[in-house]
């Protein structure tokens, strides 16, 4: 998954390099949102009263298009910078994905750390 590339030759290889890695970003960044949202419904059951909802529903729904929204930015920064700077390091698309990764494993991560917390010092 983060193997580098060979040196791309157009625009288009770098992108489709780009595209194989997706569907398994998806998974892998969807197990995690799995786990952190049993988490974060473990965590919230102290604070909330009946009929009150943990987060916002529109929230939980948009979260998986924001955090593919920001994985294209992986591409659309990597191929401007190679066509700018030819010389460019063949790691810089592994290491996009590697950030990437962490950025949305960060954000899937934030309401379980925050109720998961909440509970332990209540």
């Amino acid at each position: 998954m983060f193997s580098c590339p060979n040196p791309p030759e157009n625009s288009l290889r770098t992108f489709w390099w780009w595209e194989f890695r997706r569907i398994p970003f998806n998974f892998v960044i969807g197990l995690w949102g799995v786990l952190c949202l049993i988490a974060t419904s473990r965590g919230v059951r102290v604070a909330l009263t009946h009929g009150e909802d943990a987060v916002e529903p529109l929230a939980l729904v948009l979260l998986p298009f924001i955090i593919n929204g920001l994985y294209s930015l992986g591409w659309l920064v990597e191929i401007p910078l190679r066509w700018m700077r030819p010389r460019t390091t063949l790691r810089l698309g592994p290491t996009l994905l590697a950030l990437g990764f962490g950025t949305g494993m960060t954000l899937c991560s934030l309401p379980a750390i925050y109720w998961v917390g909440y509970r332990l010092l209540h």
